[in-house]
């Protein structure tokens, strides 16, 4: 069990349990398994159901900005100017990374390796063709197929797609200046396109030659293959825990608790390139104080006692500093008078 330090405690609010009721939230499909499964298990001792729907980042942040919905979730921070703006505050739960999955014959899991420059001409429809020049000067010895690729992007606004394409920008000048930075993108003619992590990966199964991109533990869960990527060292990390925490390691997450910097393309020679948190949006001024107060205690529990169901989930916890600045950040939500949020953190 992960020890909470001593400046997390000190900006925690311990209350009373408000009264329990349902709690409803919507947005990321790639946080959807964790928040569940941390659901689950908090509600065993409040009492309370999560009703989530995994529609995607941009569906999440509009839901909530609608008040449709207790809370959204993001995969990306929003930045400072919309939360102003738009009345919210949005805080990190965890941390995990976007993998290349693939469904190659003949290519054993992790085996095949890729630059982020030739990944992003294969998703940008440049290169097409598995044992294309580029791909097969990387990996001697693979026998890769004289296959078409298939790339299955996602049609709707993700998260996913933002962290994926903020990395192929930094390390790709063609996808910069074509397919840019966004939760959605104007996708090559001949991509298969899909909504939310789940039916990417069904896509993907079912595909033969494809290649799509999702959150790690979906696709080891799922037991698809999945390409290693060349970080900024040269090297080619399996994507999981340890490289996760390398990306971590000298980032302002960790030094500062600043989680609004992306951890995309990190200099730690161990680092997974595309490593990204996950993160809650709530309205600042809320309606039902009783469920604000419900949703700050579920997302306490999943930091201060989750730490197994995130382990199983192949995320891993925040470093100490951020963990502490998104208890103040959840600090900031407020009843429709202005008074602080107490909620329950007796679990």
């Amino acid at each position: 069990m992960r020890h909470t330090p001593a400046v997390l405690l000190s900006v925690l609010l311990v209350t009373t349990a408000a009264q329990a009721s349902d709690l409803s939230g919507a947005g990321s499909s790639a946080a959807a398994p964790l928040y569940n499964a941390w659901a689950a298990e908090w509600g065993k001792k409040t009492g309370v159901k999560l009703e989530y729907t995994a529609s995607g980042s941009s569906a999440g942040i509009k839901a909530i900005k609608e008040g449709k919905v207790d809370f959204g979730a993001s995969d990306v921070s929003l930045p400072p100017d919309q939360l102003e703006r738009d009345g919210l505050v949005n805080f990190p739960t965890a941390i995990s990374g976007v993998v290349p999955a693939i469904n190659v014959n003949g290519v054993a899991r992790g085996q095949l390796k890729l630059t982020g420059a030739v990944l992003a001409d294969i998703l940008s429809g440049r290169i097409n063709r598995w044992n294309a020049s580029a791909i097969t000067a990387l990996n001697p010895g693979v026998r890769l197929p004289d296959q078409a690729i298939t790339v299955i992007g996602r049609e709707d606004g993700s998260g996913t797609t933002y962290v994926l394409s903020n990395y192929l920008s930094k390390v790709s000048p063609q996808w910069a200046s074509s397919l840019g930075n966004d939760f959605k993108l104007k996708w090559p003619e001949g991509t298969k396109l899909v909504k939310g992590t789940s039916a990417q990966l069904e896509a993907l199964s079912k595909t033969s030659g494809a290649i799509a991109y999702a959150e790690y533990g979906q696709v080891e869960k799922a037991g698809l293959n999945y390409a290693r990527v060349a970080n900024s060292a040269g090297n080619y990390p399996a994507p999981g825990p340890i490289s996760f925490k390398a990306a971590l390691k000298a980032s302002a997450w960790t030094t500062a608790g600043k989680f609004e910097e992306m951890l995309t393309d990190m200099q730690d020679k161990e680092a997974w390139p595309i490593t990204s948190g996950t993160f809650v949006v709530m309205r600042k001024k809320v309606t039902d104080a009783s469920k604000a107060a419900q949703a700050l205690s579920l997302f306490s529990y999943g930091f201060m006692r989750g730490d197994a169901i995130t382990a199983e989930f192949r995320w891993i916890a925040m470093p100490d500093l951020t963990q502490a600045r998104a208890v103040k950040e959840m600090n900031k939500v407020r009843d429709k008078d202005g008074q602080p949020i107490a909620w329950n953190m007796n679990f």
